[in-house]
């Protein structure tokens, strides 16, 4: 047993995690979050009931805490072991992307670059920039996570990601740049069936009939909504759903009078059977306007594959913002 007389609490226990925990304990505490039973847990990880007990008992005595308790159910974790499950899910995220980049070593990769992009930076933005980076780079191992921004920044902050492709953020802590590369605007889009089709300088009353799909909360253009859009149409009607994924959206605008607040940005990938258009709805200008596209990175240390993408998209687009 190691001498710890005179460690803190939180060096004894990470000493302990580390000489004796086993990362097929960490893969097990978070099938038994997920299935809150042993037995579904010690299958899904292809064990016995008896050795997914005994890991378990094993990582408890190794803490000296006990992490799931019983209940009518099943099992759920205990304070301590949602405090380990929280941890043990970065852990087991790191390993897996470590593990995709090996592969690609592997398969002949030359290098790795791990981005993270919005979903109107990644249809804008991100789907151009590959095809013709790879162009360049085929043997860059390139891992894109897609994913909201308040999501992908703290990877960015903690080093899981060398870039992530978003809206220019609020605060960015001094040692991050971010470069703008792309203006941005919120447009109403619908389906060519649409009434107000093809008219120009619609004013926004014109649609007080309509039925609107409401963008997902705490992203820009639903601030533009509930600013622009609702003082004006006080009586707006609206699919009880809140969504950014595109196959929802497009499915919903089939709908009679069927209409979406969206930045302009992600068009081109919801509007891949050119069955919708924009509404020349005239929605205030500048107020319209949203926070431009661009990347965020650390300042020091950027890698060079990442320079030589920014400078294609620079020479591609020499109107950029």
């Amino acid at each position: 047993m190691e001498k710890t007389d005179s460690l803190p609490e939180g060096k004894i226990l990470f000493s302990r995690l580390a000489t004796h925990g086993r990362l097929r304990q960490l893969q097990l505490l978070l099938a038994l979050q997920q299935c809150g039973s042993i037995v579904q847990a010690a299958a899904h990880l292809h064990m016995s009931q008896s050795a997914a007990t005994q890991a378990l008992a094993e990582l408890e005595r190794v803490l000296d805490m006990r992490l799931f308790e019983r209940h009518a159910r099943g099992i759920r974790p205990t304070l301590a072991g949602q405090t380990l499950i929280d941890s043990a899910r970065t852990v087991m995220g790191e390993l897996e992307d470590a593990a995709e980049a090996l592969a690609a070593i592997r398969m002949g990769a030359s290098a790795a670059l791990r981005l993270g992009t919005i979903p109107s930076a990644a249809h804008s933005i991100v789907s151009q920039l590959l095809p013709r980076f790879y162009s360049i780079h085929p043997q860059v191992h390139v891992d894109v996570r897609e994913g909201p921004g308040r999501r992908l920044l703290p990877q960015l902050f903690n080093g899981r990601l060398e870039a992530l492709f978003c809206r220019q953020p609020q605060l960015l802590p001094e040692a991050f740049a971010f470069e703008a590369l792309l203006a941005d605007d919120a447009v109403v889009l619908a389906s060519h069936q649409h009434p107000l089709a093809g008219q120009a300088q619609i004013p926004l009353t014109a649609l007080q009939s309509a039925r609107w799909v409401l963008p997902t909360a705490n992203i820009a253009v639903r601030d533009i909504f509930e600013r622009e859009v609702l003082p004006l149409l006080p009586q707006a009607q609206w699919f009880p759903v809140s969504t950014v994924s595109l196959p929802v959206l497009r499915a919903l605008l089939s709908q009679p009078l069927a209409v979406v607040l969206l930045p302009r940005s992600i068009v081109p990938g919801i509007n891949t059977a050119a069955d919708l258009c924009v509404l020349d709805v005239q929605l205030g200008g500048a107020h319209s306007a949203l926070a431009p596209l661009g990347v965020a990175y650390r300042k020091e240390g950027a890698p060079q594959l990442l320079r030589e993408m920014l400078k294609l998209w620079r020479a591609s687009r020499p109107e950029s913002a």
